[in-house]
């Protein structure tokens, strides 16, 4: 029975495979490039084909082999999106036939099992046009818990390596993996069925849809794992993902502020980095590099989320506002710290979080002094949940520095290089411990 027996391909055997050296430099750049980009579109139309998240993976890592294999020698094709989802959809209905030339001799004695002609997979489009964000809404499946279709989607649809999504939930690399492993086999489990057939099926994983996207943004902008500080292929698909968002629900108010607070966080990244590329605290950035013009689009949206939200904001309209008094202040003393901690105090109340909860200690740091953000944080730290977190310990760092205990903050830098993501935080931190 052929292929029955095939070793199973996945995403990451392919990350492997285009950073091993295998095939012609020409070749392995593109075929990167294509997997970086590509990867969750092509994934989406070959789910929306054959809807077995398995034989989709599958076939959509063959695809990019694939390419790695012939391009070499035919070139790299003018559409490349065309060309991996057509060899994607190809290698599933393969797949789709091996598994059943495998089985019809156990069932022929039985009779009567209806069979998937590959002929017959669906090409239609579904209630979001857009692909990607397709796969995204598709992932966040509520037949498995909210925090694994969050960490699903994430890896599956948004291209985060595991050690990056680890690092968002704040647990291990091998806790994520068995956790990841659990929640496709729940998924497949739970059944084939993984259309949307209606908004209303859509309307009721938007908000979980918003949480992977936002985190995906989070992932991108202070990237969790690798040399750089940042991951700009994630951030431009999460911005890709938090735009078609709002054209799909114009109206919701937190879509709106979604994307305010990502065009705004966006809009300071040229004040991030210095001239040798390492790390430039917000104090310290100069705000003469910033993107005046995203931030005059980030203030619209953020006024326009604000005002569709009435007397109720979310989350997202909330953080976008406090970005917003960052980004109109013209340096750190400057800034409104009494709106950012009330804004803050606010966004606690409608989503309690300890990343949160830490952030607006250092709010209150900058309005009432280190020694009272420093009580502060401390009762954060006590309750528990950041001790994996590197900023947690960065930011006690910082106000002890303030405080002149310079030994305590010293080991505080040291415990935050030694839980650092990317070799660009633990250069910094360490640089800060010295």
């Amino acid at each position: 029975m052929p292929g029955r027996f095939r070793a199973r391909r996945t995403p990451a055997d392919l990350e492997l495979r285009l950073t091993d050296g295998s095939g012609p430099p020409d070749a392995r750049q593109a075929a990167a490039r294509a997997q970086r980009e590509l990867s969750g579109r092509v994934l989406a139309v070959t789910l929306r084909s054959v809807r077995d998240l398995d034989i989709a993976e599958e076939a959509t890592a063959d695809a990019f082999l694939l390419a790695l294999q012939t391009w070499p020698e035919r070139g790299v094709p003018d559409s490349v999106e065309a060309w991996l989802v057509t060899a994607a959809r190809r290698r599933a209905i393969d797949r789709i036939r091996s598994a059943q030339a495998a089985r019809r001799a156990l069932i022929r004695a039985a009779g009567g099992l209806r069979q998937v002609d590959p002929a017959d997979v669906s090409t239609e489009v579904g209630v979001i046009g857009d692909e990607d964000l397709r796969l995204v809404v598709l992932c966040c499946d509520p037949r498995i818990a909210e925090s694994d279709q969050v960490a699903l989607t994430l890896r599956l649809a948004c291209g985060v390596p595991t050690a990056a999504v680890a690092a968002a939930f704040l647990v291990g690399d091998s806790t994520m993996a068995a956790r990841l492993t659990r929640a496709k086999k729940k998924l497949a489990a739970a059944g084939p069925n993984l259309d949307l057939p209606d908004d209303a099926t859509v309307d009721a994983r938007l908000p979980v849809v918003r949480r992977v996207v936002y985190l995906a943004f989070t992932l991108g902008h202070t990237a969790g794992s690798g040399p750089a500080l940042a991951d700009d292929d994630l951030a431009d698909r999460a911005q890709y993902l938090a735009t078609a968002l709002r054209v799909l629900r114009p109206a919701d108010a937190e879509f709106t502020g979604l994307l305010a607070l990502i065009v705004l966080t966006r809009a300071r990244t040229g004040g991030r980095f210095d001239e040798h590329g390492g790390q430039v605290v917000l104090a310290d950035a100069d705000r003469g590099r910033w993107d005046r013009e995203l931030v005059r689009r980030g203030l619209l949206l953020t006024r326009a989320a604000l005002a569709g939200s009435r007397s109720h904001p979310g989350p997202m309209a909330l953080q976008a506002a406090i970005a917003a008094e960052h980004a109109i202040a013209p340096g750190l003393s400057a800034t409104n710290w009494r709106r950012v901690v009330d804004l803050y105090g606010a966004l606690l109340s409608v989503e309690p979080s300890p990343t949160l909860a830490l952030a607006r200690c250092v709010a209150v740091a900058q309005l009432s002094g280190p020694a009272a953000g420093l009580r502060d944080l401390d009762e954060v730290l006590a309750v528990g949940g950041l001790e994996r977190y590197p900023y947690a310990h960065a930011a006690r760092a910082g106000l002890l520095d303030a405080l002149g205990r310079r030994p305590e903050a010293r080991a505080a830098w040291a415990s935050a290089a030694e839980l650092a993501r990317t070799d660009a935080e633990r250069t910094f931190f360490a640089r800060r411990a010295g």
